[in-house]
């Protein structure tokens, strides 16, 4: 059933878990040969499921969006593809076509004729889509970011400093040294140092013409006050 929904349907393969998830759904909702005159989801729960909030898979559906989520010149309704349900909040599951985004709602309405053109839009669906559930007030929507992988060359930052006395850093030059080279194919996602340093004595800090410039004014404010 899944494969005939993919295939009649013309959907994403990244799509494929929740059009299983979908059918699962509706074949526990259906009659079977193994028991007459029920379904397997009358016998798991003791009664009868309705199936009036049953919808045509990839159907275009449009949610309310609550007040808390617009403006007064906002839409009052998002345009989504319907992609399967949620069985613990009985609404339904939706996929955003602008942003990525995935979100459950139980107030929707639907275009059951219409379908969603899927070569149409020139987006990449690289990613498996998880959903967001909506509470009775307000609706939840989840942005879907893929995992950033592991950085080979990323320094650990340093610990934060102590009221006993000034951070203790390390020269850039010892830096440069013991931090690995990247190449240019490697797969790096962040890549920092740290050049920045204090002063540890009176003797290094005296070279600096800053600090010197800045003690001579605080001593000359001394000296009026």
């Amino acid at each position: 059933m899944a494969r005939s929904m993919m295939k009649t349907k013309k959907m994403p393969r990244e799509f494929w878990a929740e059009v299983v998830e979908c059918a699962v759904y509706l074949l526990n909702r259906c009659t079977t040969k193994a028991v007459e005159n029920e379904t397997p989801i009358e016998l798991w729960s003791g009664r009868k499921s309705s199936v009036h909030h049953l919808k045509v898979f990839r159907s275009i559906a449009f949610a309310h969006v609550h007040d808390g989520k617009r403006t007064k010149l906002d839409d009052k309704c998002k345009k989504y593809v319907f992609v399967g349900y949620d069985y613990r909040t009985k609404g339904h599951r939706l996929y955003d076509l602008e942003g990525g985004r995935a979100v459950i709602s139980r107030d929707v309405d639907f275009d059951e004729e219409a379908m969603w053109d899927w070569k149409s839009q020139e987006e990449n669906y690289e990613f498996l889509p998880s959903f967001a559930k909506e509470d009775d007030e307000e609706e939840r929507q989840k942005i879907i970011t893929p995992p950033a992988s592991p950085s080979r060359g990323e320094i650990s930052p340093s610990e934060g400093s102590s009221s006993e006395g000034p951070l203790r850093t390390r020269r850039l030059s010892d830096i440069y040294r013991e931090t690995e080279e990247i190449e240019e194919t490697s797969d790096v996602t962040l890549f920092c140092l740290f050049a920045d340093t204090e002063s540890i004595n009176f003797n290094e800090a005296a070279k600096d013409k800053k600090w010197r410039k800045a003690m001579d004014k605080e001593m000359n404010a001394i000296k009026k006050s």
